[in-house]
This record gives C-alpha cells, structure tokens and sequence, in this order.
C-alpha cells in the first residue's frame, strides 16, 4: 500500500456486481446496476474516503450506497440524510425522511463524468457510522451537493454497496484510509 499525505489506498478483499471488476486497487463498473465492495473497513483505520467518479445512463444520476458486513447490505430504515445544494444562483436544502440507503445526487448528463469524495467516519467500530460527501456534477455548468449522512446502528461494517436509483453506472472508484 502507499502512503500519500496521509492518504493510505485500500485494496478490496473481493468485489462483485455484473461489469465490476479490479484493477490494482480500482473498482472499476461498467454498465453496472451495483457494485459491493468487501474486505476495505478494518482495525487499521477509524475513518476512510471513498473516491467516486463516473457517468449514469440515464440525465439525473442518483447514486445510492449501504454498508455491508460479511457480504450482506444493511438495508433497514437506519439511514439519514441532509441535503445542501448549490446551482447557478440557487441554494436550497433537504431532509428526507429516514432511508434504507444514503444518497447522493449527481444532476448530470449522460456524457459528462461527475464524481463525489465520501469521507465515512467509523463504518469498522461497533457505533453508528457518519459520512460526508461532496459531490461535483456538470449539469448546466458546474453545481455543488453538500451531503451529511448517519446510520444509527452500532454495527462494524467491512463493506460498502453503490447502485444507481435507476439504469446503470459506469466509472471507477478507489478507497482510502486515513492516517490516525
């Protein structure tokens, strides 16, 4: 593994989901309606940052994530999210209520790639886990999409699922722990 600004690139253990694959420590989806990665969330490290950039097959791309532990998804009602979104000279904020997933909104187009950073705090340690994402997407020039997410179960998770809220995903994504 290298270390850069304290920055330390996780190789899954396994991932799966039809057209994903690894390449070195890149889970690389093609077309793919889900990617689960396994084997990233340990003891090393308390907090990670998942990379993700990529495109959706259809104009407005909403990217979803569950954690996983031991290959399955936890899929209850556990998730929730606040939104803050900046287009043009619109702002405006969100609050579902609670989810089985955490989503993030990529307003895009179907050629132009779009990416967020999820920083997710404490997905090994048996405590509800935090994230914070932010998301760059090129709909009608650029726009900014602030996420804060909790799951409220004290499970240890090793694992993460993504999949689009529909059509499929293609792109890349690398994970990272972050130096204590």
């Amino acid at each position: 593994m290298a270390e850069i600004a304290g920055l330390t690139l996780i190789t899954p253990s396994s991932v799966a989901g039809s057209g994903v694959s690894l390449s070195g420590a890149k889970v690389v989806f093609t077309a793919a309606t889900s990617a689960s990665v396994n084997g990233v969330f340990d003891s090393t490290y308390d907090n990670y940052l998942i990379v993700w950039r990529g495109i959706g097959s259809t104009s407005t791309l909403n990217i979803r994530c569950r954690l996983r532990a031991s290959g399955s998804d936890a899929t209850g009602i556990n998730y929730v999210f606040q939104q803050l979104s900046a287009n043009g000279t619109t702002v405006a904020g969100s609050r579902p209520a609670a989810q089985n997933v955490a989503e993030f909104t990529l307003t895009g187009t179907t050629t132009l790639r779009e990416g967020f950073h999820l920083y997710t705090y404490g997905p090994n340690l048996a405590q509800p886990t935090a994230f914070r994402s932010v998301t760059v997407s090129a709909y009608n020039s650029a726009s900014i999409v602030d996420y804060a997410c909790t799951h409220s179960l004290s499970t240890s998770y090793d694992g993460f699922t993504m999949f689009p809220s529909s059509g499929n995903m293609t792109g890349a994504l690398t994970i990272y722990g972050l130096s204590q």
